[in-house]
């Protein structure tokens, strides 16, 4: 083959691969704004985020006993913060939320730029490490109404900006401050400080680890304090409730289950890290038997001279920080049945790609092999995300019906959006059902006022739905089966769903679709409306109703055992 040939062959398979990344980005991007711009919610939650934003809006604090546990926030609200005056002059609504996600999800695009650039990448390679990213990105939960996108961007920022100015004083400070916030915005993005300190201490300065580390501790003491002032339930909240319904939930089966499906994702990137790890340990070898037997390993730690590193040959930064995400994963998120491979994508993906797309770089002779590849990894990566964004809107026309012509609504979280915009209180929340979980604590940090503790806390809140339930206040209810009315732990003398029964009809049974996601697909919704006076207490007795699957009579007491 003549020279002028294969350049013009290189020339043709270099266009063709830059055109096969531009329209991944471009088909990523139309995917992005048709999950943006999507009528409906993509999540069941995803409700809640909407209910917190409009408690701020409203000047009320969530984490008040007021707000309790009706306006309850299980993850901080530093988002919500940002969001809400966004949200006073346009409207609360889902759009607002998502648009918020994506700025920040192109930000995190943009700082997996620039580390795979610093890490030796070439501009194209890294250009596809940041597509790739962000096709991580927008799976499931990250980019709907969440805290998800702008916590992951405090995560990353805390990591890079060190690792960035070489561990200057200084960006180790911008680190805490930034590690501190995205604390914050979600529990554990707060990881980023101790890939950080651990960095430091093995491959920096001991000495420099511990004083980063009292830092932090300081900086998160007064930071708690001023919270637990400021707001008395968000310790139950945040940490208790999380923490009990985790251990509730969480089982090993769902970190194997996720980390088997990841890799079939993600297996050409593997074939290719594979291969270079190979070429790597064989070229290492050779240089070494070239140079003869003779040569001394230095010693691999340093454990008395606090100014130096523990370790003395560095480790990869961006290899280490992928391991430490691993390790997290596996020992603790991975364990959560929610959020589906999220957790992976958001805390391995950017450090993973990052580092083989900089390894491609550095092995220009088996780039075109590689670029196979990473064409298929682009395949696998859009082929995941869910591309049918149709929804059936006969059952979500009548809701919104309904809610156009009532005041006062219990609303569940799949219609927070419209009950907002009527105007109407809100009842729930999407972390309300795990209020419950919020009493495991010690003792010793219990209220001193016993009315103030969670189960005085919930009983009122069951006292109050009970007695507007019974003075028939509520124009509307829309229950599904996630968000059931909210039943006493005390008096089983008085049940809720009897009182409903017993002044309320059930009207009809509708079910919501939702785009088909991972976990989703629809949610029977039941209509309760006050009974007349005229049928006196005949709706104590199971009626038939009508469910809108192909208009199927349901009788009510069965109504939950219909299949979704």
């Amino acid at each position: 083959m003549t020279t002028s040939l294969r350049t013009r062959l290189g020339v043709a398979f270099n266009g063709l691969f830059l055109g096969c990344v531009i329209f991944f980005a471009v088909a990523l991007a139309y995917n992005h704004v048709q999950l943006i711009t999507h009528e409906y919610p993509l999540d069941y939650n995803e409700g809640g985020m909407l209910v917190t934003t409009q408690s701020l809006v409203n000047g009320e604090n969530p984490y008040s006993v007021e707000s309790q546990p009706a306006h309850i926030s299980l993850y901080p609200i530093l988002t919500n913060i940002l969001v809400a005056p966004l949200a006073r002059a346009f409207g609360n609504t889902f759009e607002l939320h998502r648009v918020f996600s994506a700025v920040f999800i192109i930000a995190c695009c943009a700082i997996c730029y620039y580390l795979c650039r610093k890490e030796s990448g070439r501009r194209t390679e890294s250009f596809v490490a940041a597509a790739l990213c962000y096709a991580a990105f927008l799976h499931y939960s990250t980019p709907v109404a969440s805290t998800n996108s702008f916590g992951l961007f405090l995560f990353l920022a805390a990591i890079a900006i060190p690792w960035v100015q070489g561990f200057s004083t200084r960006s180790l400070a911008v680190s805490i401050v930034l590690g501190v916030l995205a604390f914050y915005t979600k529990q554990y993005f707060v990881a980023c400080l101790g890939y950080v300190a651990l960095y430091v201490f093995l491959a920096e300065s001991k000495k420099r680890a511990i004083y980063y580390g009292l830092a932090t501790t300081c900086i998160f003491i007064v930071g708690l304090a001023v919270v637990a002032y400021t707001s008395p339930y968000y310790f139950e909240a945040t940490f208790f409730a999380v923490g009990a319904a985790y251990a509730e939930y969480s089982g090993n089966q769902f970190v194997n289950r996720q980390l088997i499906e990841y890799m079939q994702i993600y297996l050409p990137l593997l074939v290719i890290l594979a291969s270079m790890i190979v070429y790597s340990r064989y070229s290492q070898r050779l240089r070494i038997a070239r140079a003869g037997k003779n040569i001394k390993s230095p010693l691999f730690v340093n454990l008395f001279d606090l100014d130096e590193p523990l370790l003395r040959l560095k480790p990869n930064y961006i290899w280490f920080c992928g391991a430490c995400s691993l390790i997290t994963f596996v020992l603790i998120l991975g364990r959560n049945p929610g959020n589906h491979l999220t957790y992976l994508f958001q805390l391995i993906s950017p450090f993973f790609i990052v580092g083989t797309f900089a390894f491609i770089s550095d092995m220009p002779k088996a780039r075109w092999p590689f670029r196979i590849l990473i064409v298929l990894a682009a395949y696998n990566s859009y082929v995941m995300l869910p591309r049918d964004f149709s929804v059936k809107e006969e059952g979500w026309r009548t809701i919104r019906h309904e809610i156009s012509q009532a005041d006062d609504i219990y609303a569940s979280t799949l219609v927070i959006e419209e009950a907002i915009a009527r105007g109407s209180p809100l009842y729930i929340s999407g972390g309300t059902r795990y209020f419950k979980f919020a009493g495991a604590q010690p003792a010793f940090l219990m209220k001193t006022n016993e009315q103030d503790r969670v189960p005085a806390v919930w009983e009122r809140h069951v006292k109050r739905i009970q007695t507007k339930i019974q003075n028939k206040e509520f124009d509307l209810l829309l229950i599904d089966k996630l968000m059931s009315l909210p039943k006493s732990h005390l008096d089983h003398a008085i049940d809720t769903d009897t009182l409903l029964r017993a002044n309320y009809e059930m009207t009809a049974v509708i079910r919501l679709h939702l785009m088909k996601r991972f976990g989703r697909g629809g949610y029977l919704v039941q209509i309760w409306k006050p009974i007349r006076a005229k049928y006196g207490a005949r709706a104590l007795q199971p009626r038939q109703v009508v469910c809108s699957r192909g208009g199927t009579h349901v009788p009510s007491d069965q109504v939950w055992s219909a299949t979704l």
